[in-house]
């Protein structure tokens, strides 16, 4: 029994469809929530190399003594210790030398690798304005470039918002799970339009340009190179959370966690609520509505 069968076949498709929308509604308060990194709204960076094995704890109640709540990641390499701490305090070195000299025996020749990198919430907020304006462009851009692929109106809003609630239930995800937002993640969500468009377009034109077949059958077709295309991103995305958890790579990691967030969401806004509108679609009495533009770029 094939995909189409195996769903549609013992569930209504319209309460299929409208699965990924409620759980997109459902979590877009945590969307507009999420936690955001120092990249956004200020704080301080501090990237430590030390000639000598140090244990998380004795770095942690070094950092304690100077803010009250840091994020530290440390990492042991052949008896030297990488140490990344990240707050949004202000963390200044004065109190990181007195620090770490008391607390962890610090040299002042080690003392003087101790340099904080101090993020402004000014430059902060500017930074978010421009990913903003940024992802609101290609937004935009993807709207236009379906509406021209597609050229007529149902088949591309369901194209267009399938990429919207794969953004929303990413970020309601990362929300829930407490991981902030970064740079790193802006780009992401830019690529994950990517992602969510290319599986839409293939799976509208595989069922709007191939008339001539049963649209379940366009459907299982479509279903086995588009669930080719996502499970190869979704594990190479999840082969890099594995190996970013045992070395400090945050923006690898961020550009993954938002991936491999927006592709399982696309797994279902592709699958249930793509194909179900355009069962309703096809389904219609008349069949496929003509085109009002003469312009097309996968329609004949």
């Amino acid at each position: 029994m094939d995909f189409y069968d195996r769903v549609f076949g013992k569930t209504d498709y319209r309460i299929l469809a409208l699965l990924p929308p409620l759980l997109g509604l459902l979590l877009i308060p945590l969307a507009m929530n999420i936690p955001l990194g120092i990249d956004f709204v200020g704080g301080t960076e501090v990237q430590i190399v030390a000639e000598r094995a140090l244990s998380e704890s004795a770095v942690s109640g070094a950092v304690a003594a100077c803010v009250s709540d840091a994020h530290i990641s440390i990492q042991d390499l052949g008896g030297k210790t990488t140490i990344l701490v990240k707050t949004k305090e202000d963390l200044t070195k004065a109190c990181l030398d007195e620090s770490f000299s008391s607390n962890l025996g610090f040299t002042d020749e080690e003392l003087k690798k101790v340099i904080p990198s101090t993020f402004k919430p000014e430059l902060g907020r500017t930074l978010l304005d421009q990913g903003i304006n940024v992802f609101m462009i290609a937004v935009i851009l993807m709207v236009i470039v379906v509406f021209l692929a597609f050229r007529t109106v149902i088949p591309s809003i369901a194209v267009i918002s399938a990429a919207l609630f794969d953004i929303i239930i990413a970020l309601g995800l990362l929300s829930l799970f407490g991981i902030e937002l970064t740079l790193a993640g802006v780009a992401a969500l830019l690529m994950l339009v990517g992602y969510s468009v290319d599986t839409d377009i293939m799976l509208t034109t595989r069922t709007l340009k191939q008339a001539n077949k049963p649209f379940d059958q366009s459907v299982n077709e479509a279903f086995v190179t588009g669930i080719t295309m996502t499970g190869t991103t979704l594990a190479a995305m999840t082969s890099i959370i594995v190996v970013t958890s045992f070395l400090e790579m945050e923006a690898m990691a961020q550009i993954a966690y938002v991936l491999v967030a927006g592709l399982v969401a696309d797994l279902f806004t592709t699958w249930f609520m793509n194909v179900g509108i355009l069962k309703w679609y096809t389904g219609r009495k008349g069949g496929l509505a003509p085109s009002r533009f003469k312009f097309s770029l996968f329609r004949d």
